[in-house]
């Protein structure tokens, strides 16, 4: 019987511990979702503006598959809505043409991306081992 209370009172002392840090992934997630929707807007621009004939509506395209894949709840579907057009328009407003340095900070946040996709993904591929393959396999 001591034993048992023992127990519920451990269960009872770690359930709220478990929350917080369940909170806390769920923040840093929508956070890491909210960042990549901004560069999301940025590449938007950048792209749009250097390589318009074939990368015209890719970023874009790529927003819309971000939120089909995650289906935020409304208020993180907003934010990262907001995100990406706030993003386009602080790319629009510094780079109005393509030059070095527009290609050189759409290499810059297209690493960052990556970086946030990496860390977003990083408990699918810890789930899925080694036998993960993300690009062609060798022959």
């Amino acid at each position: 019987m001591k034993r048992n209370l023992i127990i519920i009172g451990l269960i009872c002392l770690l359930a709220p511990l478990a929350h917080a840090q369940g909170l806390e992934q769920y923040q840093n997630r929508q956070s890491d979702l909210t960042n990549l929707a901004g560069i999301f807007g940025e590449l938007h621009h950048l792209r749009r503006t250097c390589e318009p004939r074939f990368e015209a509506d890719a970023w874009r395209d790529r927003m819309k598959k971000l939120l089909d894949l995650e289906e935020p709840q409304a208020t993180d579907r907003e934010k990262m809505i907001a995100a990406f057009n706030n993003g386009y328009r602080d790319a629009q407003r510094r780079y109005r043409g393509c030059d070095r340095r527009a290609r050189d900070y759409a290499a810059s946040r297209a690493s960052d991306g990556d970086s946030i996709v990496r860390r977003l993904t990083a408990q699918l591929r810890q789930d899925e081992g080694p036998e993960l393959v993300v690009g062609p396999r060798p022959y």
